[in-house]
């Protein structure tokens, strides 16, 4: 009986080791694993980190570049917005114009060119002016001027080129354009800013 139970305490003995054992092992196990977790938790949160900073860094980048073209747009559209002011106020100046005060205007820009058709052979195109109109303002503001011929622009060029003539020395060698558009254009480069300041007062700014 005594074998028997010495052998019972052995076996007891060896399934607590191993019980012991497997719990040290299960522990250590568990351990392991946490580390294991903890580890890619951190990188992990390492990652995410890197990415919002990435984020943030792009965000940044945008934000910047698009304050530092928020003035250059608005400048871009304040200008825009004053030509097509002036523009329109320009064009409603001249739709209020009769046949005696066009014909100054217009005379007065062929003057501008009469040096370089004095006593020339002419061919005159008009646009919105009569034949024999254009004839005399081509005649009363340059000098010697001969007048061979006078025509009407077809519809096409006459709705691009707006009230007008077009003066073209008969061997083609010369062109001049005397239009209300060339004078739109003119007054825009050489007195744009005055223009704005008496369409939106003496206070606005350039």
């Amino acid at each position: 009986m005594e074998t028997v139970r010495t052998s019972e305490a052995l076996e007891s003995q060896i399934l607590e080791d191993a019980h012991a054992k497997a719990k040290r092992t299960r522990e250590k196990a568990d351990k392991e694993c946490e580390a294991i977790r903890g580890e890619w938790a951190r990188r992990d949160a390492d990652g995410v980190q890197r990415l919002d900073a990435a984020r943030e860094a792009r965000i940044g980048a945008m934000r910047e570049d698009l304050e530092a073209s928020l003035p250059l747009d608005f400048m871009r559209s304040r200008l825009a917005f004053f030509q097509k002011s002036v523009t329109d106020a320009l064009e409603k100046l001249y739709a209020s114009l009769d046949a005696r005060e066009l014909g100054r205007v217009i005379g007065s820009q062929v003057a501008r060119a009469a040096f370089a058709f004095i006593n020339q052979h002419l061919v005159v195109w008009c646009s919105g002016i009569p034949d024999q109109e254009a004839r005399g303002i081509v005649t009363g503001n340059i000098p010697g001027a001969i007048v061979q011929e006078v025509k009407q622009l077809p519809p096409e060029s006459a709705a691009e080129t707006g009230k007008g003539l077009v003066l073209e020395t008969s061997d083609g060698s010369r062109r001049f354009r005397a239009t209300l558009q060339e004078l739109s254009a003119l007054l825009l480069e050489e007195h744009r800013e005055e223009l704005v300041r008496a369409l939106f007062g003496k206070d606005v700014q350039k």
